[in-house]
């Protein structure tokens, strides 16, 4: 099993060596755009001249020089990876079909919601190609991601309900767990939802002991509902990449953009804070003062191959997002506790006001190019003082400090992801988990705001069992109920 194809967020050893920097960097992420014509027949795309392969190539040497000058900068790099436009755009397409109809910039089409305007320019069955050959593109994507030491690949969202629920699981099935994707579920698109919950759920089934990618109910760590999610954001699984129908289709720049794990600087910079009004003059000038170096490095890079190579790069920036670790002190919830307003656990009287004021100064940081959501991630089983509290929530008592789906969707509406690797019952309704879905598109709708929700059923797992996954990449907790 390789350790980093557990999943495609934030599983890693315990054990890691000592850094000097306040934390690490999670992922340097390359933005690409892929075309039907990148896949021609084998006879014609074989060898050196291959479109696909010459695409994987530029963002692998973008990437891999990106992590030896940003490593020799004194940076612990944990992953390097690659997320590309919508797959409806180009894995699905016969390589000659016609995409007119995604490139239209008319009016009437292009100021309707991203959702709607793709469900209407889906191509008809006959630009489609079948599922043999869905199956080899992915399977060539793989072995050329393998070969370029690239760990994961996202292929966008999903902007078809017909997609989600049938290419959606195969992209997620693929050994070793390269892949990730996500579904464009917007405020009120009921049927999106729905696609969205079937497909946790038919991925929840997928695999044997054998697949450690799969079993478990693993398969939904690599793929999310989301909402709003713009290109540019550096984090699995709802990364993507710009659009066809929205950037120069002709001569387009592959943009980077980085990703933290930050868990003990957040618990830092929050003690030194020690109050909500002075989060934002601390982070300030802290954070400015750790991330300008990055940046440095990162814009300097874009210019030398803007100047020396033959494709053009677009450094996009930082998601400045506190990111937890599994760390003794890398929790985010451990570390919102320290504000004086925090009456007791995380979650109860004044988290949201906290959880709103970090948000707001992580959005603000002066002179620094941000990308992604830069918010503040909660993932219950990636956050040990999380998953704890969820333990908690589930021992039969009726606590005011329980943590569970509505009190997490409830913080997420001022902050951050949304709702993320939370285990829910292995038979949890589609109708309930479409609902909750909903939930999340609608709070990232009325707010416009970056929204995903990732959660996984836990095969024969009921609402308040224990988890027992044995990964020293994710803590254990309780399963949640969907209510």
């Amino acid at each position: 099993q390789h350790p980093t194809l557990l999943s495609s967020t934030s599983h890693y050893p315990l054990t890691m060596t000592k850094h000097a920097k306040p934390f690490r960097i999670r992922t340097i992420t390359a933005f690409t755009i892929l075309h039907p014509s990148d896949f021609p027949p084998a006879e014609t795309g074989d060898g050196e001249n291959d479109p696909v392969l010459q695409k994987i190539d530029q963002c692998s040497t973008l990437l891999h020089e990106a992590k030896s000058r940003l490593s020799e900068a004194g940076y612990e790099i944990q992953t390097v990876r690659i997320a590309t436009n919508p797959f409806g755009e180009w894995l699905t397409l016969k390589h000659d079909a016609s995409i007119n109809h995604l490139t239209s910039t008319s009016d009437d089409v292009s100021s309707q919601p991203a959702t709607k305007r793709a469900k209407q320019s889906s191509p008809e069955n006959k630009d489609e190609v079948d599922e043999s050959t869905i199956s080899e593109r992915l399977q060539k994507l793989n072995n050329i991601l393998s070969q370029h030491d690239i760990g994961f690949l996202s292929l966008g969202p999903s902007t078809c309900p017909r997609h989600t629920t049938s290419i959606c699981p195969k992209i997620v099935s693929i050994a070793p767990g390269r892949f990730s994707c996500s579904a464009n579920v917007d405020a009120c698109d009921v049927e999106s939802a729905r696609a969205a919950a079937k497909c946790v759920q038919i991925i929840s089934t997928l695999g044997t002991d054998d697949e450690s990618h799969l079993a478990g109910g693993l398969g939904n760590f690599r793929f999310c509902a989301a909402s709003c999610v713009a290109s540019g954001v550096p984090f699995f699984p709802a990364a993507r990449g710009a659009s066809l129908t929205d950037t120069d289709t002709i001569f387009p720049k592959i943009g980077f953009g980085i990703g933290l794990e930050n868990g003990e600087f957040a618990l830092n910079l929050l003690k030194e804070a020690k109050s909500i009004y002075a989060i934002n003059t601390v982070f300030a000038t802290r954070m400015k003062e750790e991330l300008l170096p990055i940046q440095d490095v990162c814009s300097k890079l874009a210019s030398e191959f803007d100047e020396h190579k033959k494709f053009s790069v677009e450094y996009l920036g930082i998601d400045t997002s506190f990111n937890p670790s599994l760390d003794k002190s890398g929790s985010i919830a451990a570390a919102i506790e320290n504000l004086e307003e925090v009456r007791g656990d995380f979650g109860q009287c004044g988290s949201l006001s906290a959880a709103a004021a970090i948000t707001t100064s992580l959005q603000s940081i002066p002179g620094i190019v941000k990308t992604g959501y830069c918010g503040l991630m909660l993932p219950v089983l990636e956050d040990r003082r999380l998953a704890e509290l969820g333990m908690k929530s589930n021992d039969g008592s009726s606590s005011s400090s329980n943590l569970s789906m509505q009190k997490l969707l409830y913080i997420s509406s001022v902050c951050g992801v949304g709702i993320d690797t939370v285990p829910i019952p292995g038979n949890v309704l589609e109708d309930d988990l479409s609902s909750l879905m909903l939930d999340v598109a609608a709070l990232a709708g009325r707010w416009a705001k970056p929204l995903s929700c990732r959660v996984f059923p836990v095969p024969g797992s009921r609402a308040g069992d224990k988890t027992t996954f044995d990964s020293p990449y994710m803590c254990n907790s309780c399963v949640f109920e969907v209510e």
